[in-house]
This record gives structure tokens, sequence and C-alpha cells, in this order.
């Protein structure tokens, strides 16, 4: 019977793992969820910006203040220079990532806070944030899963 007892004394309980490990679930879910949006952001941020100055340097390829073939070939090398570079891009992905993560992360503030409680929180602060956050996950498949408490955008008569 010591044996047991011993096993159970360096074990954690049964409540502790079920706050800590619905902690990690919701931090893991707010995170894969921030990575994606962080991605996609990215490549949207980046080929926006190479857009407008691809736009803008043709624009100036394209007109000339002057008769000048000196100034023509300028305008030209300016204009295939923007076409080919690569760095741009490289610092317009890292800063569209950073702006979708984060802001990821701030839409999903309420779980990200109840995670971060249900890991790190003392027993009842845990316990609080885990019930916090099975009542926030049943409202969120309530309402995606059934549609109840989302607008009906389709007018149907």
């Amino acid at each position: 019977m010591t044996i047991l007892t011993r096993i159970r004394s360096v074990l954690p309980s049964v409540s502790t793992v079920i706050t800590k490990g619905a902690g990690l679930a919701a931090l893991g879910i707010v995170a894969y969820d921030a990575n994606y949006v962080g991605k996609i952001q990215s490549d949207l941020y980046a080929s926006t910006k190479d857009a407008k100055s691809t736009a803008y340097y043709l624009n100036n390829s394209m007109y000339m203040s002057n008769m000048s073939k000196f100034t023509e070939k300028v305008k030209n090398w300016s204009f295939s220079t923007e076409l080919d570079q690569t760095y741009k891009r490289f610092f317009n992905e890292g800063i569209g990532y950073v702006k979708g993560f984060f802001g990821s992360l701030i839409n999903s503030v309420i779980p990200l806070g109840l995670g971060l409680g249900a890991l790190l929180g003392g027993k009842p602060v845990a316990k609080g944030c885990t019930a916090g956050l099975a009542v926030y996950g049943a409202y969120k498949f309530i309402r995606n899963f059934f549609g109840i408490g989302t607008p009906n955008t389709l007018k149907i008569d």
C-alpha cells in the first residue's frame, strides 16, 4: 500500500492534468490559427507592396519629360531592377507575418487569456479559467456549427 501512496504523491492530481491540458490545448489552437493567419497575411501584404512598387516604376518608365535616350535607358533599367529584386519582398513578408500573427492573437484574446490562466494560474484560477474555456468553446461550437446567432445575409423572401 505504501508503494501506491508514494506513486500518487509524485503524480499530479486529475484536476491539475485537466486544467493544464485545457490551457495547453487552448494556447495550441490560438497559436496554430495565428501562424496560419500570419502566413496568409505575409503573402498578401508582400504582394500588395510589390504590385504598388511595380506600378510606380512602370509608370515612371513609360513617361518622359524630355527626349533623352540616356534618361530612357535609366528609367528602363530602374524598372527592370525593380522587377528582379527580392529583398523588398523578403522584408514585406516578415512585416505581413508579424501583422497577421499579432492581429490574430488580438482577435483571439479571450481564449488566449483563459488558456494562459488555466496553464499558469493557481488551482482556483486554473479551474475558473478551464470552466471559462469550456463555456467559450461551447458558445463557439453552437454558433459556428449550428449557425445560431450569426446573421443571415441571404435574404430569401
